[in-house]
């Protein structure tokens, strides 16, 4: 998939629950916080400071959505599983990230989970895994950021972990500081978009 244009949109919080959404083809980005997604998406659409980037996790607190090609939207969901958050606000989060995958389903052709390819796959990682792929039954590829802080042979093992904690589903490993696997994430990217249209 060549990207040849992006741009933000809007935001969306959870106090937005009657906005009209465009009936648009998306591909959707979760994690936990701080897995570096927004630098993936950044270096996807090709754009340094497209999507924002912070070094205090848990500052995203919006669904950001972005137009991409003057046709798909790529819509980056709050971070996950932040600890320092307070619970009130991890539970506000939360319902944001259900109530977006849900309320959207079915224009979501693609869920790109994020985890730290640093520290292996958490609980949290888990559970939203089975959440989207067993209660809301949508597409996934899971991406193992950060591995330009890992050795080779450490990468190798950190994917055939994940594999198998995913109940062996489709990981790639990522690094968006040295753009390794970016293009091989483009071209999933584009097939699960245009296998959707191709059924319409």
């Amino acid at each position: 998939m060549k990207i040849v244009s992006s741009e933000f949109v809007k935001s969306v919080s959870i106090q937005d629950e009657k906005i009209f959404f465009e009936k648009r083809n998306e591909v959707v980005f979760v994690g936990r916080s701080n897995v570096w997604k927004s630098s993936l998406m950044n270096a996807l659409m090709q754009k340094k400071d497209l999507v924002k980037t912070s070094s205090k996790p848990g500052k995203t607190r919006t669904a950001n959505i972005f137009f991409v090609n003057e046709k798909y939207h790529f819509t980056d969901l709050p971070g996950y599983g932040f600890a320092k958050m307070g619970q009130t606000m991890r539970e506000d989060l939360d319902s944001l990230i259900s109530w977006y995958l849900e309320e959207k389903k079915h224009t979501i052709k693609q869920v790109v989970l994020v985890c730290d390819g640093k520290i292996w796959p958490q609980q949290t990682d888990i559970d939203m895994y089975k959440y989207i792929t067993e209660d809301i039954k949508l597409p996934i590829t899971v991406v193992m950021s950060k591995i330009d802080k890992l050795w080779k042979w450490e990468v190798s093992k950190t994917k055939a972990f994940t594999q198998s904690v995913f109940f062996w589903a489709r990981v790639m490993t990522i690094s968006s500081v040295k753009k390794d696997g970016i293009d091989d994430l483009r071209k999933v990217i584009w097939e699960a978009l245009s296998h959707r249209e191709q059924k319409k």
